[in-house]
């Protein structure tokens, strides 16, 4: 016997090889540029090696404090939030979603070697050996080329090579060399056919993936919204503060005074006990006033995501004044920018997007299957026998090898084409009207919600819209309540500097005072959250702060 492999010759590898080589360069139906790339999140974000120098951060740092605008809170919450972060890896993941869906499209090539040998005894007078037994081996190498098409249909190319080897001297050719070349194309006419219906897994994972940068945004938007919101509440609790220890010094004024008329012996020392309990009074509140500033500034020390070792015990100083003129709202502009621009919209809209999908795609597989195939196929068959001399008639060896049997696939010496045509279908067909009937409610259900979701749009506009308004006339006031008690301090001082008024009623309005003044900085930073909740309802809110996603 030969060597199993001794057949396919150097020759008919190099040929199966460039063959291969070849058909690996037919057109794909899926267009790669469709394909989107995913950046790991760690490396485009660098989270692993967070700068801690405040040039780094973009923080002007005085001493031991920190000055902070509010444009660079929004910044450096954007790079370094965990929150953010977290998000980004789910955003990834939804990108590559995409990827994974193309993956229909991929080409695939498949391949089979194999080599055999048998052993049996003679049962026939027509095998004729010079051993007891007969023994063949076959040895074959096969390759394939299968594509999905852009319409459903799949074409398939398949080159095999096959060499037989018997030790029964009546098998002609011995050994033998097969070799068959066959296209086949399959396409559904009915069932499955169309672009739409082949895309439907890549076009749904792209809507997905779609809405998963809306939810991304508008973790984006939260996040901007809570770190503005901290930092005004921040500035709120600073201004308090300060309104606090003003009138804390209002007290020891008037206590002051009152030693003064004491030793003096014009008032009597029971009068310096309420101004003494005036001045205890705004100690404690100066006390609980500096708690909340210390816990507004780790919310946002938190939200920066601050070193724990350089800046928690650093002081963040406010700088961007929360002053600012009042914006003009019109209800019906803001209304339309809403539904144009707000996340929650587009991720509803995205969402009965991919429900239509999936409601046209049930209806299609409502129809009959019928598929067509048509193939083609190119054989070949040749090796060693014994031929008969014309002249002589005598029987003459031929030995013809792999290479002679490829000279016949290439010159199409033998070849053959089928047609088949395949229907089927369930006559109650059940299933698939009762998907398309599922399908087709959900269409109506996200219709619906929709609806819903454009009511309830409407309705925080408006609300919120109103809470801006309620605030500019809460600021106006505010300032006038200030300006009017400040007036009757004054009075009110004077009348006390001439005896007809007592500390109780001074220390009173004092406290008038204060509460007037703490109204008005609860106001004006109350002012900037409104806008801050009013452009968030609107989709504006990333605009207003100078920031813009880019990419997919």
């Amino acid at each position: 016997m030969k060597n199993p492999i001794q057949g396919l010759t150097v020759n008919a590898w190099r040929t199966g090889l460039l063959l291969l080589a070849l058909l690996c360069l037919l057109p794909l139906a899926a267009d790669a540029s469709e394909v989107p790339t995913a950046v790991s999140p760690g490396d485009a974000h660098g989270m692993n090696d967070l700068p801690s120098d405040a040039a780094e951060l973009g923080l002007r740092r005085a001493g031991d404090k920190v000055e902070l605008a509010l444009e660079d809170a929004v910044a450096l919450t954007l790079k370094r939030n965990l929150s953010l972060v977290v998000e980004r890896y789910r955003r990834s993941q939804s990108v590559l979603g995409v990827q994974e869906a193309m993956g229909i499209f991929d080409l695939n090539i498949n391949s089979t070697a194999q080599l055999t040998e048998d052993t049996r005894p003679t049962t026939s007078t027509l095998e004729v050996t010079d051993e007891s037994a007969i023994t063949t081996e076959q040895n074959t190498l096969n390759l394939g080329l299968s594509q999905l098409t852009a319409f459903g249909g799949n074409a398939n190319l398949s080159f095999n090579n096959s060499r037989f080897e018997s030790s029964n001297q009546r098998v002609q050719p011995n050994p033998q060399f097969g070799i068959d070349f066959d296209l086949s194309f399959s396409q559904p006419l009915l069932r499955n056919f169309g672009r739409e219906v082949t895309y439907n897994s890549v076009l749904v994972a792209k809507n997905t993936s779609a809405i998963s940068r809306e939810t991304f945004q508008a973790q984006v938007e939260l996040v901007v919204q809570e770190v503005s919101d901290r930092y005004w509440l921040l500035v709120e609790a600073l201004e308090q503060l300060k309104v606090t220890q003003e009138s804390l010094a209002l007290a020891k004024e008037l206590h002051g005074m009152n030693r003064i008329q004491v030793e003096v012996g014009t008032m009597a020392p029971l009068e310096m006990v309420s101004s003494e309990a005036g001045v205890a009074t705004r100690e404690e509140e100066i006390i609980r006033r500096q708690a909340e500033v210390e816990d507004s500034a780790d919310v946002l020390r938190r939200l920066l995501n601050l070193d724990t070792v350089q800046y928690w015990d650093v002081e963040i100083v406010p700088v961007t004044e929360p002053i600012t003129d009042y914006v003009k709202i019109d209800l019906d502009e803001a209304y339309k920018i809403a539904l144009e621009k707000r996340t929650d919209v587009e991720q509803q809209r995205l969402d009965n997007a991919n429900r239509e999908l999936q409601a046209r795609f049930a209806k299609n597989q409502k129809k009959p299957r019928l598929d067509v195939t048509a193939g083609y196929s190119l054989n070949a068959v040749d090796g060693d026998f014994i031929g008969i001399d014309p002249t002589t008639m005598e029987e003459v060896p031929v030995s013809r090898g792999y290479t002679d049997a490829l000279d016949q696939l290439i010159e199409a010496e033998s070849d053959g084409w089928f047609l088949e045509a395949v229907f089927a279908y369930p006559l109650q067909n059940r299933a698939a009207r009762a998907r398309n009937a599922q399908a087709d409610l959900d269409v109506e259900q996200g219709e619906l919600e929709m609806a819903d979701l454009e009511q309830q749009v409407l309705l925080n506009v408006r609300r919120l819209a109103r809470a801006v308004r309620t605030s500019e006339q809460q600021i106006e006031s505010a300032k006038v309540s200030t300006r009017l008690q400040r007036k009757n301090l004054e009075a009110e001082q004077k009348r006390y500097e001439n005896g007809l008024s007592t500390s109780f009623e001074v220390l009173q309005i004092q406290e008038d005072l204060t509460e007037a003044l703490s109204r008005e900085v609860s106001a004006v930073t109350s002012y900037r959250r409104s806008l801050n909740a009013f452009y968030l309802a609107t989709g504006e809110i990333l605009e207003q702060v100078g920031v813009e996603l880019v990419g997919d």
